[in-house]
C-alpha cells in the first residue's frame, strides 16, 4: 500500500507500518514544507509535495513572496508535485479572488517544472477543470479526497486526473466503485497513516476485489503519477 496523501508530524516507525510502505507528503505552506523535507531527508520511504493550501494563503500583498519561495523549494528538485493547491467554496478557504491567483500561479509553476499537481476541490470542481485547461491542458494530478460528486468523475478523468480516496468516503459504494482501477488512489489525509490499512479493506471489500490486490493497484497508479523511485515503488508491489 502506499499513502498518496498524509500529513504526517513524526516517522511513522519501520517495524509496525502494518503494510504501508511509503508516503507522500503534500505541501501546506513555507514553514510546513520545511518541516516535511527535514522529515523526508530520515527517512526514503517518504515522497515530498510542496505548494500553498487554500485553507493557509498568506494576504495579498504577501502572496508574491510566497510563490517566489515555493517557485525556490521546487527548485531544489525534492519535489514529485506541487500542492496541494485548488479552490475551497467552504467556510474555511481564503477570500475566492486570492485562491484563484494562487491556484493559477501554482499550476504556471507545475507546468513550468514538468511536475504534476495535488488539487483541494470544495465545491469548485468546474472552476479547478476550467483553471486547468487556461494555464495548460497537458497538466495532470490527482484530486485528493475525492468526496463526489460522481457525475465529475468523467470530467476528471479526462482531464488526466487520478482520483483519490480518503476514510471519508468508507461507505459511499457508488462513488467507491464509480473510479476505474486505473485512475484510483487511497490516501490518509489528517486522519493518521495508521487508517490506511483499514480503508484499504473497507475499499476493496466494496470493488469486491482483494486487499493485497487493490493496494498493489493503487500504489502502481501511484508510481507511475509521481514517478517515484524505483525502490519505493517496487517495496508497493
Amino acid at each position: 500500500m502506499f499513502d498518496a496523501h498524509a500529513h504526517l508530524t513524526d516517522l511513522p516507525p519501520t517495524e509496525a507500518t502494518m503494510g504501508v510502505a511509503g508516503w507522500l507528503l503534500p505541501g501546506v505552506d513555507q514553514a510546513r514544507d520545511q518541516a516535511s523535507q527535514v522529515l523526508a531527508e530520515r527517512d526514503s520511504r517518504l515522497a515530498l509535495a510542496f505548494g500553498l493550501h487554500p485553507w493557509y494563503l498568506p494576504g495579498p500583498g504577501e502572496l508574491p513572496a510566497e510563490l517566489a519561495a515555493l517557485e525556490r523549494r521546487l527548485a531544489s528538485g525534492r519535489a514529485v508535485a506541487v500542492g496541494e493547491t485548488g479552490l475551497d467554496k467552504g467556510r474555511r478557504g481564503a477570500p475566492r479572488e486570492l485562491q484563484r491567483l494562487a491556484f493559477r500561479s501554482q499550476l504556471e509553476l507545475a507546468s513550468k517544472a514538468e511536475l504534476p499537481v495535488i488539487l483541494h476541490v470544495v465545491r469548485s470542481h468546474g472552476a479547478c477543470l476550467e483553471e486547468l485547461a487556461a494555464v495548460d491542458p497537458g497538466l495532470v494530478g490527482m484530486v485528493h479526497d475525492f468526496r463526489g460528486p460522481i457525475e465529475m468523475i468523467d470530467g476528471w478523468l479526462r482531464a488526466g486526473f487520478m482520483l483519490s480516496l480518503s476514510p471519508g468516503a468508507i461507505g459511499r459504494s457508488e462513488l467507491i466503485r464509480a473510479i476505474p482501477s486505473e485512475s484510483l488512489l487511497l490516501e490518509t489525509d489528517d486522519s493518521g497513516w495508521q487508517q490506511l490499512p483499514e480503508l484499504c479493506r473497507a475499499v476493496a471489500a466494496c470493488r469486491s476485489c482483494s486487499v493485497e490486490e487493490l493496494g498493489r493497484t493503487t500504489a502502481q497508479n501511484a508510481g507511475r503519477l509521481f514517478a517515484l523511485g524505483d525502490g519505493l515503488v517496487s517495496a508497493t508491489r
